[in-house]
C-alpha cells in the first residue's frame, strides 16, 4: 500500500495511513451526512492551517480531534494486542500516533492540488464509510483516487478508525506489516524500530 501511495504522493498512514490530504473543498451540500460533513469539515479546516504555515503542534490538535488512536492501534495489531500489557500498549498507541501524525502532516503540504468530491456515505454495523474521489488538478489526466474513510461514534465523538485507499486498508497493511516484525524480532523489537522512525520524522510506521 505505502509504494502505491507513495507514487502517486497522495496517502500513507501509514500511516497508516492515514494521510488523508485533501485540497480545499466547497461548502457542504444540504441534507449531507453527518460523517461526511464531519470529514469535509476536518480537511477543510487541517488545510487551512497548512496554508496558513501554522505549526505542527497546532496542526496535531486536529489530527488529534478526527483520528482514534486506540481503535486504530488495537485494530493494527490484532490478534498480538491481547498478549501486551497495559503499559505496551499505551506505548505502542503513543509511538504509533506520532508516525501517523508524521505522514498526515506531510501529504498535507504535498497534496493541496487535489480536488476531492464526494460520492456517497453507507452506514452498517455501527460504522459510516465516507467514499471520496482524489482528482489531480495539476494533472487532469491522471486517474482518480478513491478514498474511504471508517467513521465510529457520534457528534463530537466521531473518529476515523480506518482510511481504505484504492481498495486497500491502512489497518489491514499495518497489521501484516507489525505481525511481520513480531514474528521475526518480537514486540521490543517492533518498538526500537517505531521510536527511531518516530525520532527521525519517518513516516513510515514499522
Amino acid at each position: 500500500m505505502t509504494t502505491v501511495i507513495a507514487r502517486r504522493s497522495l496517502l500513507t498512514l501509514a500511516l497508516a495511513s492515514c494521510t488523508l490530504a485533501v485540497a480545499p473543498l466547497a461548502s457542504a451540500d444540504a441534507g449531507e451526512p453527518p460523517a461526511q460533513a464531519f470529514i469535509r469539515r476536518k480537511q477543510e479546516e487541517l488545510m487551512g492551517l497548512v496554508k496558513a504555515g501554522k505549526p505542527d503542534a497546532e496542526i496535531d490538535k486536529v489530527f488529534n480531534s478526527l483520528l482514534n488512536y486506540d481503535v486504530l492501534a488495537e485494530a493494527s495489531l490484532g490478534s498480538e494486542w491481547a498478549n501486551l500489557k497495559a503499559e505496551e500498549r499505551a506505548e505502542f498507541t503513543r509511538i504509533l500516533s506520532q508516525l501517523v501524525r508524521n505522514s498526515y502532516r506531510k501529504n498535507l503540504k504535498n497534496t493541496l492540488g487535489y480536488k476531492i468530491s464526494y460520492t456517497k456515505t453507507i452506514t452498517a454495523e455501527g460504522r459510516d464509510v465516507v467514499s471520496t474521489e482524489a482528482e489531480n488538478l495539476k494533472n487532469p489526466r491522471d486517474e482518480k483516487i478513491a478514498i474511504d474513510y471508517v467513521v465510529i461514534g457520534d457528534g463530537d465523538q466521531r473518529r476515523i478508525v480506518d482510511v481504505v485507499t484504492e481498495q486497500t486498508s491502512m489497518v489491514l497493511n499495518y497489521r501484516k506489516s507489525f505481525a511481520k516484525v513480531i514474528k521475526k524480532d518480537g514486540f521490543p523489537k517492533l518498538i526500537e524500530k517505531m521510536k527511531k522512525k518516530a525520532a527521525s520524522g519517518s513516516t513510515k510506521a514499522d
